[in-house]
């Protein structure tokens, strides 16, 4: 399961990078050609916010890549974690070391849960 968590978390980036920055890229280059009033910087941090938004959310309906990959967050009813747990959920993984952490324990046993996941009342289950 180390693997398919793994394969999931690279699927995830792409996913988010590839929703929010191709068209940030676009909105970029309009406001660069049409709009030389707007400020480029805030522009860019609009940008950053939305794919950092995106990323913290990803598990909110139960995970975006692991679906397909036979995976799947859920609370103890078998119900998607929500917004406001998913953000919780992921937010341990933009603090340096937390995220080492995290996947050196995902490494180690790809079966063993996220540090925060007994607190939210979540887990990963194999749909395959």
């Amino acid at each position: 399961m180390a693997r398919q968590r793994a394969l999931a978390l690279a699927l995830d980036a792409a996913i988010v990078s590839a929703a929010v920055d191709l068209p940030g890229v676009a909105a970029l280059a309009v406001a660069f050609f049409f709009f030389p009033e707007v400020s480029l910087p805030g522009l860019g941090w609009t940008i950053f916010g939305a794919t950092l938004l995106l990323w913290l959310c990803r598990d909110a309906r139960g995970g975006l890549s692991r679906k397909w990959l036979g995976l799947e967050i859920e609370d103890r009813r078998g119900r998607p974690p929500g917004i406001g747990r998913s953000i919780l959920r992921n937010l341990p993984l933009l603090l340096p070391g937390w995220n080492l952490y995290e996947a050196w324990r995902v490494a180690r046993d790809g079966n063993a849960p996220r540090t925060v996941d007994s607190a939210l009342g979540l887990r990963l289950v194999s749909r395959t």
